[in-house]
């Protein structure tokens, strides 16, 4: 009697249980039972975490740009700027520098990106090119263009032997485009182009005194016809 209790209530447990798990697990359209995939709260259970894997690393996005340079794209540079990595940006505009070398049309094309640029820098190397090549065919819009580089190459020694330069030129009236006032005009706005840091210390302060010597000099002179 007792067996026949005991088998009767564990027949009742199995029921209920069966009961409960029919109730809990979803079916779908055809009554079949679906099984649902356990969900992680893992590392990558995240909608951007594949972005965030897909993104090059800072070794590979270096690399790109400088192959880019080396090619003469010229975005390249304003890419490395949006960076905020000057040891970068340096590195690219050496190769853009190299490039440019190699044609005088090159060499055209990097100077205007940057100088008609708001945030582009230059430095010595292509302010130096543009220097040497700027004496072969001088004329007004040249010359800004050159003094500019140079005072966006933040060197003081650099932009003082670019001032040199375009004094001799002028002197030997082979620059007849400026007045005496616009060119000391020209010199000291440039000069204030130059970033901070450049201006102050031994070159600087030599540079400024300089160009307080041109001021007077050319104060007197007469325009060269």
């Amino acid at each position: 009697m007792i067996a026949i209790i005991v088998i009767a209530f564990l027949a009742l447990i199995g029921a209920a249980l069966t009961i409960f798990l029919k109730q809990r697990t979803p079916s779908d359209a055809t009554g079949n039972h679906v099984l649902q995939p356990p969900h992680f709260e893992g590392l990558f259970d995240r909608p951007d975490a594949a972005s965030l894997i897909e993104k090059p690393t800072a070794g590979d996005r270096k690399e790109g740009l400088l192959e880019l340079a080396k090619a003469g794209d010229l975005n390249a540079l304003s890419a490395a700027h949006a960076t905020h990595d000057a040891e970068l940006y340096a590195e690219v505009l050496d190769g853009l520098c190299e490039w440019a070398s190699e044609r005088q049309e090159n060499l055209a094309a990097l100077v205007s990106h940057i100088s008609k640029s708001n945030e582009l820098r230059a430095n010595k190397q292509l302010a130096r090119r543009l220097i040497e090549t700027w004496k072969t065919a001088p004329n007004r819009r040249s010359t800004t263009e050159m003094i500019h580089i140079a005072a966006l190459s933040d060197d003081a020694l650099t932009y003082e032997q670019a001032v040199e330069t375009a004094l001799e030129v002028w002197r030997s009236g082979r620059l007849p485009g400026f007045s005496p006032e616009e060119l000391v005009e020209l010199f000291v706005s440039q000069y204030w182009v130059i970033a901070p840091e450049a201006r102050h210390g031994g070159a600087g302060f030599a540079l400024k005194r300089r160009l307080l010597g041109i001021r007077r000099e050319l104060a007197t002179a007469a325009p060269v016809r």
